[in-house]
């Protein structure tokens, strides 16, 4: 990353790491959170809010990520989870050399120490047996910053699936305050906070219909203070180099951030808020009602499922009316009830592609340990089931066990709620031959014609697809995939390699105003603006 004048910093690999704890922990964390709330807003089309917080030169006021002055939000958010993590000095303040925190290259400094450091562990870490499992963790990394967490359809896809039903009645019964409530008043402080560092509160949702009871219990949820936020964040490295039984790389290092993305301090007897990136609050309050969820018990779990396959089914019809995704059929197999995989893709009365969802959720050693299949293995297990399933339901079909007209080049796709098996062939090598085994032992009629190889589809990129394509292109993307030439691709890359696009983009389907009655408003004041 470029600094403002030319006098660049030579650094030693080996010796970046001392020297990048040694500044963070001579200064002070309000000034060091200001300085990444400044630095992100300035790429982030909020250059006037920040400038008064940080000196930097024009051409850093900048969103293309291929400029020479831009700070990766990833590596941002990396920054502040070692910043937490590193106890600050005492003693003797002359012994302290604190950052200067209104200084871009401060950033750039500190940036490239981080980038140092990235270079030296991977040195003795990542080799030609181990790159492709690299690109793996560094897709988990950067690829949900580039996408962004605020996007209309991925809030709706979450609320949709987590903020309703049964999954809605517990977060309110052990949070003591509704999902609605909870995303409003995440969505109100995300639009506040983006204005400026270190602000009060917000005191009054009554207009949005939102109490000051639901205010303070939701801003429990969202924030906690500085001090109660570093022990936390240590602690929970600690958990996970406990469990994966290794020192994680800085880079991997889990983000608290993502659990409190509002941090608070005492000003006197008042209290100031900060959040240093953002689009973290939406996440919070969308995605990660998941983790809201998880004592939830059986009733709470299925239900979510449910959700996820009724939503992918809704989408689908939704953008491309041509097909009708059926839900599973119960039939009769040895005397016992079988279900057919979740979603049966009809068009013009035969069944075209077939879907098995998993609703399972990344784990964090899914997306960074050493060895994803194997530290997160109850997570894969699913996936290695749902290609089962898939296999199973073809060879019945094969066999006559149920009666179905299907296409022979139907393609069988893992529909997941996450990117399990990201930029990595090897994850999925890993998750077939597994099946393989489940195979083998519960159902060893399954030839190898039943074994069609799966696609492996994230329930987003699946909308994406569904919105700059017609039906064709759709199953003409989920076939490509099945060549052996895209494995380890994407299914959003396969689609865009080996089939044209439409045109032009279709809108997405639905409208946030179904589950958040004051979106409308928010949109219309957002087109007033515009206008005026």
């Amino acid at each position: 990353m470029a600094r403002n004048r030319k006098n660049e910093i030579k650094i030693d690999p080996a010796a970046a790491m001392p020297m990048l704890r040694k500044k963070l922990a001579d200064t002070e964390d309000p000034a060091f959170l200001c300085m990444i709330w400044a630095v992100h807003a300035i790429q982030d089309k909020r250059a006037m809010q920040a400038a008064k917080f940080l000196n930097h030169p024009k051409e850093a006021a900048t969103t293309d990520i291929q400029s020479k002055y831009t700070a990766y939000k990833w590596d941002l958010e990396t920054l502040i989870t070692l910043d937490l993590n590193t106890p600050k000095t005492r003693g003797a303040v002359w012994r302290q050399q604190p950052m200067d925190t209104r200084d871009f290259n401060t950033v750039a400094d500190i940036v490239n120490l981080l980038r140092a450091v990235e270079n030296h562990e991977s040195s003795g870490r990542v080799d030609d047996t181990n790159i492709l499992l690299e690109l793996h963790r560094i897709g988990h990394r950067q690829f949900a910053w580039q996408r962004g967490f605020a996007r209309a359809h991925d809030i709706y896809r979450y609320l949709y699936i987590y903020g309703q039903g049964e999954c809605a009645t517990y977060f309110e019964s052990t949070y003591g305050v509704s999902v609605v409530d909870f995303f409003t008043v995440a969505f109100c402080h995300l639009g506040y906070l983006i204005q400026g560092p270190w602000r009060e509160r917000i005191s009054d949702l009554e207009l949005l219909g939102v109490s000051q009871d639901a205010v303070d219990k939701s801003l429990a949820l969202l924030s906690g203070d500085i001090w109660e936020v570093r022990r936390h964040s240590k602690q929970l490295l600690i958990k996970f180099e406990k469990s994966m039984g290794t020192t994680l790389p800085v880079i991997y290092q889990p983000s608290y951030l993502r659990v409190k993305p509002i941090i608070r301090r005492a000003v006197g007897l008042r209290s100031q808020y900060i959040a240093p990136l953002p689009s973290l609050i939406v996440m919070r309050a969308s995605m990660g009602l998941y983790y809201d969820l998880q004592n939830g018990g059986t009733a709470v779990t299925n239900d979510a499922t449910k959700r996820f396959e009724v939503y992918a089914r809704r989408s689908i019809k939704a953008h491309c009316p041509g097909f009708d995704p059926a839900p599973a059929l119960e039939y009769t197999y040895n005397k016992n009830p079988v279900e057919t995989p979740d979603i049966l893709l009809n068009r013009d009365g035969r069944i075209v592609a077939v879907f098995e969802c998993k609703a399972t959720k990344l784990t964090f050693e899914a997306q960074y340990g050493d060895d994803p299949s194997e530290s997160a293995k109850n997570g894969y297990s699913q996936i290695a089931k749902a290609i089962f399933q898939l296999w199973r339901f073809f060879s019945h079909v094969r066999r006559g066990i149920i009666e179905l007209d299907i296409a022979p080049d139907a393609p069988a796709i893992v529909l997941t709620m996450d990117a399990w098996t990201q930029v990595s062939r090897a994850l999925r090598d890993a998750v077939v031959a597994e099946a393989e085994k489940i195979a083998a032992a519960r159902e060893p009629q399954i030839n190898e014609e039943d074994k069609r190889r799966p696609v492996f589809c994230p329930i987003q990129e699946l909308d994406h697809m569904l919105t700059v394509s017609d039906e064709d292109q759709l199953l003409a993307a989920f076939r490509a995939a099945t060549d052996v030439h895209y494995q380890g691709w994407s299914i959003r890359e396969v689609r865009n390699a080996a089939v044209p696009r439409l045109e032009k983009e279709k809108d997405f389907a639905f409208d946030l105003s179904e589950i958040l009655p004051w979106w409308k408003d928010i949109l219309k004041a957002g087109a007033e603006k515009k206008d005026i």
